[in-house]
């Protein structure tokens, strides 16, 4: 077999390799990506890693974009415009979370509830209420809502209905200027209004945060924030939240509130059904029924009238569940969003927001 030689110098077995000079390893240098911080601090604070996926962040975005300086300034652009954190807030670590409106924020408070469990959930409905009002330019703020009982007279004549309805509600509020939006998801598992009325400008704008899905809980609870909004409550630059509906409340502004509502949706601010007997709930749901014939008011309405005024929650919401079978008032109020609202008037982003955050595009 013929061998195989070198034609350079061989070197010999016994030559120490240490004698020649080893250069020095280079360490590879760790590249940290910012987004990882950021999420750690917005989980402390409530908002977890899915619904900044699936809610705040467009649905493009990967965190490999943070890496560049630029990519990760615009996703901290995402969460300051629609959750209200600070921008400085949000690019420093050191700093503790912040919000950036955070005066001109009037909190009506259930008992035991702080400023601190509704705070996130508030800043995350104003910045939905601003790109919503963004989108409704085409028609101009209200001036002053119209007295109730001839707001209701008004509504009854034109559409030729027994009662008003959650709909009729719904289009007289977008009619007047005042868009009413109902959020679905939500950044934290903690405490959330049931609903507050901002003022983005001089526009009013309603946002509903209650899960209830009876047309009658919302149709109440839209004519109290209307009641704000004709009070004039809330001015230019502020934000009234209602962290619970409370009939019983003695604070002015919420008996005025209250008056206003029962009036729109009864006719009569002495309105209720009073009875001793003792009933099941079908006999209070065909005792709603006969009310609501002679009174021209919505049978679940007269359900919840009675339970405010008798404090017989649990039978009166059994009667109202039988009233308003496989109700979803958040079909409602979403389908008026979206008759009302003109995408041409938003980014693409900020569209896909406002369809995230209150599932209209389901």
């Amino acid at each position: 077999m013929p061998s195989l030689t070198c034609q350079s110098t061989t070197i010999p077995f016994t030559a120490k390799i240490t004698d020649q000079p080893v250069p020095p390893a280079t360490a590879k240098k760790t590249v940290t990506n910012p987004m990882k911080e950021l999420r750690s601090r917005l989980s402390k604070a409530g908002v977890k890693r899915k619904f900044l996926n699936e809610v705040v962040l467009p649905e493009w975005w990967e965190d490999s974009i943070a890496l560049s300086s630029g990519g990760f300034r615009e996703a901290t652009a995402y969460i300051c415009s629609f959750l209200g954190y600070s921008l400085k807030s949000l690019l420093t670590p050191s700093q503790e979370l912040a919000f950036t409106h955070q005066s001109g924020v009037k909190y009506k408070k259930g008992k035991g509830a702080t400023l601190a469990d509704v705070a996130l959930a508030t800043q995350y409905a104003q910045g939905v209420a601003r790109s919503v009002a963004a989108a409704y330019m085409d028609k101009a703020p209200v001036g002053k809502l119209p007295d109730p009982k001839a707001w209701r007279a008004a509504l009854l004549k034109k559409s030729g209905s027994n009662w008003i309805t959650l709909d009729q509600i719904l289009e007289a509020a977008w009619t007047q200027g005042i868009p009413v939006i109902h959020l679905k998801n939500f950044p934290t598992t903690g405490k959330k209004p049931d609903a507050l009325v901002t003022m983005v400008g001089d526009r009013p704008v309603i946002v509903v945060l209650s899960a209830r899905k009876s047309p009658s809980w919302l149709a109440f609870i839209i004519a109290h924030e209307l009641g704000h909004i004709h009070h004039k409550h809330v001015k230019p630059g502020e934000t009234l939240v209602d962290e619970k509906m409370d009939t019983e409340a003695e604070e002015k502004e919420e008996v005025e509130a209250n008056d206003f509502a029962v009036n729109l949706l009864t006719g009569s601010g002495t309105f209720g059904l009073n009875t001793s007997r003792a009933m099941s709930p079908p006999y209070l749901s065909a005792l709603c029924k006969e009310f609501s014939s002679n009174y021209r008011v919505a049978p679940g309405v007269v359900a919840l009238n009675y339970a405010f005024t008798s404090g017989q929650w649990p039978l009166a919401m059994a009667a109202l569940a039988m009233l308003e079978p496989r109700a979803d008032a958040g079909k409602e109020t979403k389908h008026a969003m979206k008759a009302h609202l003109n995408p041409d008037n938003l980014s693409e982003e900020s569209w896909e927001w406002i369809n995230r955050a209150t599932s209209a595009g389901k």
